[in-house]
C-alpha cells in the first residue's frame, strides 16, 4: 500500500480517515507492507495499528532544491498537451523510484495499491518492477471534478485555464488505463472525467468511523441555538464555506435568534477563521475529541461551493441523527434525499431559509436528523464497506 502520507492516527487527515479502518481490516487478515512516500509531518505519532504491519518505510517530504534538470522537465509538462499538469508535478521523482524499487524488490505482492494521484510519474515508471502483481489505484477524490469545480466558483474562464482543465481530464484517464482496477469515494468524483470512455470505475465511499464516538445519536444540545460547521479549517474549500456561513447565514439569522451561536469545529483553522472568534462564536482549533463539540450543535450547515469527494463531516453529523443543510455538491455525493433525510439549497437566502427552519421546528428538525442517522448508519455501514474494498483489492478470492 503507497500512500502520500501516513494513514495514522486515525482522525489525522483526509487520508487517514478512508484508510486507518481499512489498514486496520487488512492488516487483521493479509500480510501488509506500507510505503509512505510524501509526509508532511516531521514526525509521524505511534500508533497501535503499527504493530500488525509487516512492514513499513516512512518518506518524508524532500525539501531541498530541484536540479535543473527537474524544473525544466516541469516547465516543459506544464505547458505540452500531453505532459502532466503544473499542479501535480513533482520533483525528486528519481530517487523516490530507487527507494521504492528497493522497497518491493524480491517480493512478490498479490496486489499493490496506490492511493491518490501524488508522484504517479513513480507509479507508471514501477509497473515493470512489479511483476504479475495486481496494480490497482484509489483516486479517491477526482483531480478533474475538483479543479472544474474550483474554476466554477473562481469564475474563472481563461483559455490558459480550460486548456488545464482538458489537460488535467486527459492525465486523469491516462492513469486509470495504466492500472488493473481503479476506485474513487462517490458517483460525482467517478463519473467526472470517464464519460464517453469505456473506463469504469469502482464506487467505494468511506465507512463511518465510530471508534472514538462519544455522543449519543439523537441526543440534543442545550436550550441555546447553535449552528455549526465540522472539518478541517485549514482546507481552503471548507475555509470558503465557513466565511459564507459566519458572513450570509448567521449575522443574518442572529436579527430571529439573538441568542444563537456558531460552533467551528476543526483542526488547524486558517487565520480568517481564527479571527471570527468571539462571544458568539466558537473556533475549537485541534481538539482531542469533536463529540463534546458536535453534541452541542443544533443544525449543521455546509454551504460548500467548491471540493470534490465524499464529505465525511456531513456523514459523522448525519450519524449522530444532527440535522444539516448544504449544497448540491454535498448532497450528490452523499447520495441522500433532499426534504427526507437532508435538506439542499444554493442560494444564501435558500440556505438561510432551511436552517431558520430546523431551528424554529424542533419536531421537523429531529425527522430530519432521524432520518438522516438511518440512511448514512445503512448506506456507509463500516463492515460493509471494508468488505467491498477487500473485494475491490483481491477479486478472484
Amino acid at each position: 500500500m503507497v500512500f502520500p502520507l501516513a494513514p495514522w492516527p486515525a482522525r489525522d487527515n483526509g487520508v487517514s480517515i478512508r484508510y486507518y479502518p481499512i489498514v486496520k481490516h487488512l492488516s487483521d487478515k493479509h500480510i501488509v507492507d506500507v510505503f509512505v512516500h510524501g509526509e508532511l509531518r516531521t514526525e509521524v505519532p505511534q500508533d497501535p495499528i503499527l504493530g500488525s504491519l509487516n512492514r513499513f518505510v516512512i518518506e518524508y517530504n524532500n525539501t531541498q532544491p530541484p536540479s535543473l534538470m527537474d524544473r525544466l522537465r516541469t516547465l516543459m509538462e506544464a505547458f505540452s498537451p500531453f505532459g502532466q499538469p503544473y499542479r501535480f508535478a513533482k520533483y525528486h521523482t528519481d530517487a523516490l523510484c530507487d527507494r521504492l524499487r528497493k522497497f518491493v524488490a524480491g517480493r512478490n505482492y498479490d496486489t499493490v495499491l496506490w492511493v491518490v494521484s501524488d508522484n504517479r510519474r513513480v507509479l507508471d515508471k514501477l509497473r515493470s518492477d512489479l511483476g504479475d502483481s495486481r496494480v490497482v489505484y484509489d483516486s479517491v477524490d477526482s483531480p478533474y471534478l475538483h479543479y472544474l469545480r474550483y474554476l466554477k466558483s473562481h469564475d474563472v474562464g481563461s483559455a490558459w485555464h480550460a486548456f488545464d482543465l482538458w489537460k488535467t481530464r486527459r492525465w486523469e484517464r491516462g492513469l486509470l488505463r495504466n492500472v488493473d482496477g481503479s476506485a474513487y469515494i462517490s458517483s460525482p468524483d467517478a463519473s467526472a472525467c470517464v464519460n464517453g470512455s469505456s473506463l469504469r470505475p469502482q464506487v467505494i465511499p468511506n465507512g463511518i468511523y465510530t471508534a472514538d464516538e462519544t455522543v449519543t445519536p439523537g441526543l440534543e444540545g442545550s436550550d441555546v441555538p447553535c449552528i455549526g460547521f465540522l472539518g478541517n479549517m485549514g482546507y481552503s474549500p471548507n475555509v470558503r464555506a465557513a466565511r459564507r456561513l459566519h458572513d450570509q447565514i448567521f449575522l443574518s439569522l442572529k436579527k430571529d435568534f439573538p441568542n444563537l451561536k456558531l460552533m467551528i469545529i476543526g483542526r488547524s483553522p486558517a487565520p480568517e477563521i481564527a479571527r471570527l472568534a468571539g462571544p458568539d462564536v466558537i473556533v475549537t482549533g485541534t481538539v482531542d475529541s469533536i463529540w463534546p463539540y458536535v453534541s452541542q450543535v443544533s443544525v449543521f450547515v455546509y454551504p460548500m461551493l467548491a471540493g470534490a469527494g465524499l464529505q465525511n463531516k456531513i456523514l459523522e453529523a448525519m450519524h449522530v441523527a444532527k440535522p444539516v443543510v448544504t449544497t448540491a455538491i454535498c448532497l450528490d455525493s452523499i447520495g441522500a434525499r433532499d426534504g427526507h433525510e437532508i435538506l439542499s439549497g444554493e442560494t444564501d437566502e435558500e440556505l438561510r431559509r432551511h436552517t431558520q427552519t430546523l431551528l424554529r421546528d424542533k419536531q421537523r428538525a429531529r425527522d430530519i436528523g432521524l432520518h438522516g442517522k438511518q440512511y448514512v448508519d445503512r448506506t456507509f455501514e463500516m463492515s460493509s464497506v471494508l468488505e467491498r474494498f477487500e473485494r475491490f483489492l483481491f477479486p478472484a478470492q
